[in-house]
């Protein structure tokens, strides 16, 4: 692993850059980068729990996709149990662990990576998925090393979390202006055919909505029509 300086130099540039990703993809690279730097591996990959129950969000290399990818087809592995157990798997070497994870275990050495270990990408109770961490030849993790690894997935965790919960609220803010805006333009509609008409709001409100269903529309695009094309019932 990098000494002290050079690391707490990455870790700052991933604090700093986390904000600036513009989704979740855009967090996995950073959160990627970071890793392979920081503990000086030859690739890693970031698995985030979708409704299906995993999906691999990112690899360095390519390549790792596929090893990810024969653990979730399977349901067992590392990563697997990792997220199970909320700590960190660590597997010196592969070619040890065939008979536990025969699937996971056989793509992992195919592709070249015999050590792995697989970091829970979580925060407080919320897991969102795992980080894999990969070295071409037979590593012994250390416990700085998975203590590194976990302040890393922590800190992506935090960021996802955050990110998904302004997403949250930005969908509301928008649908609740959608609302404001359309209760508007009803009420001018409203304003303009009861004018024409001669006839109470409520009246009036009745005369578009009938329109709307025989023409199957929405009442809000025929507000409009009313307010901005000038159509009269």
């Amino acid at each position: 692993m990098s000494d002290g300086e050079p690391m707490m130099s990455a870790l700052a540039r991933l604090v700093l850059r986390l904000p600036d990703a513009p989704d979740r993809s855009g967090a996995v690279r950073q959160l990627i980068a970071t890793a392979i730097d920081v503990l000086a591996l030859c690739g890693a990959a970031v698995t985030l729990i979708d409704e299906d129950g995993g999906s691999v969000a990112g690899a360095v290399p390519d390549e790792l996709a596929h090893v990810e990818a024969a653990q979730q087809d399977c349901a067992r592995g590392p990563g697997v149990d990792a997220l199970r157990r909320g700590e960190p798997v660590a597997v010196a070497d592969m070619h040890r662990h065939g008979g536990q994870w025969p699937e996971y275990a056989s793509a992992a050495v195919r592709h070249g990576v015999p050590a792995v270990v697989a970091i829970p990408v979580q925060l407080d109770s919320a897991r969102l998925g795992v980080l894999s961490l990969y070295d071409s030849v037979p590593r012994d993790w250390t416990a700085e090393e998975l203590s590194v690894g976990t302040l890393l997935a922590g800190l992506a965790a935090g960021h996802l979390l955050t990110a998904d919960r302004l997403r949250r609220q930005q969908r509301l803010t928008d649908q609740l202006q959608h609302a404001l805006t359309s209760r508007i333009v009803v009420e001018q509609a409203k304003g303009v055919i009861a004018g024409a008409r001669r006839v109470t709001p409520d009246a009036a409100y009745d005369l578009i909505r009938t329109h709307a269903r025989r023409r199957r529309v929405g009442v809000h695009e025929v507000a409009r029509a009313i307010v901005e094309l000038g159509l009269r019932l």
